[in-house]
């Protein structure tokens, strides 16, 4: 149900946040984030005997002297690659919701900023994009390339939110094999059964869910009046009489389903950052820091 308000227009200032993940990539191009792999780098692992591991420029002295097998010792390192980065946007209709802010200028703000700041790091970047089906005309495959943001950005110029959300299934077979950094943006306004699904589904990856709610639709609701309320999803519409019994039963469902949200996301071990009104990049930074207070 949703009430509506005039809608603002986007403030379009590109934002940069730091990420990082607490596992090796393992791409094979050099990147920021600590590799599996071994090569060059300056994360010390171990020695080897050089006829193992030809290569002179690696010798360490001081250890091969005190080798009691006497075989010329070389420094084994890591290697720091790349990670692709995809978000994987729902489109339902319920994410058309025109409120304090309209949710699909808050997700362009976001879309912007992941696909900026993935630049600036060095990985690749990818858009998948789901109603009941996958947006095709959207997608976006993984890239390196520098336009990788505006690119995104231009695909979602004047996009609408329509029908359901089961495409997001299907968004499962569209991501990259290897493990990556998935933001899952929606305002998981659809079944618990199917975020379960969801999140078994990508139970490989690294999954951030970007909860994109509105005060309009809880806690900025009016104290008294005539209000008209309609179901995105199913276009049905009603007028209601909103008064205190009623706005605290509203605001406590959405206590309740947040709540509900929460235990589904820590049960898959993911922690959700929630937005509400403009997208903060700064605020998603913390998150990765370990700020717990976008993500209760």
């Amino acid at each position: 149900m949703e009430w509506r308000a005039s809608r603002p227009r986007l403030n379009a200032r590109m934002q940069e946040f730091h990420y990082k993940v607490g596992w090796r990539a393992r791409g094979q191009r050099q990147g920021f984030h600590a590799s599996a792999s071994q090569g060059s780098g300056m994360e010390f692992v171990g020695h080897a005997p050089l006829a193992g591991y030809g290569d002179p420029r690696r010798i360490d002295i001081r250890a091969s002297l005190a080798n009691p097998t006497g075989d010329w010792l070389v420094r084994l390192h890591r290697t720091r690659a790349a990670l692709p980065v995809c978000v994987v946007l729902d489109l339902s209709a319920s994410m058309g919701f025109s409120g304090v802010r309209h949710k699909l200028d808050v997700v362009r703000q976001f879309v912007a900023a992941a696909g900026f700041s993935a630049r600036r790091t060095g990985d690749a970047f990818g858009l998948i994009a789901a109603d009941d089906t996958i947006r095709e005309q959207l997608w976006m495959p993984l890239t390196h390339a520098r336009s990788a943001a505006q690119t995104a950005l231009a695909r979602l110029e004047g996009v609408t939110a329509t029908h359901g959300s089961a495409g997001l299934l299907d968004a499962l077979h569209w991501l990259p094999r290897n493990r990556s950094l998935v933001f899952l943006v929606s305002d998981f306004h659809f079944p618990l059964d199917m975020l379960t699904q969801l999140l078994d589904g990508l139970a490989h990856h690294d999954v951030v869910p970007v909860v994109v709610w509105d005060g309009a639709e809880a806690q900025r609701l009016p104290t008294f009046g005539l209000i008209d309320l309609a179901d995105p999803e199913s276009g049905k519409r009603r007028t209601v009489l909103m008064r205190a019994s009623l706005r605290k039963r509203w605001i406590d469902a959405v206590a309740q389903r947040r709540k509900a949200l929460c235990h589904c996301f820590t049960a898959h071990r993911a922690r959700p950052f929630f937005v509400d009104g403009d997208f903060d990049a700064d605020a998603m930074t913390r998150y990765f820091l370990g700020d717990d207070a976008h993500s209760v």
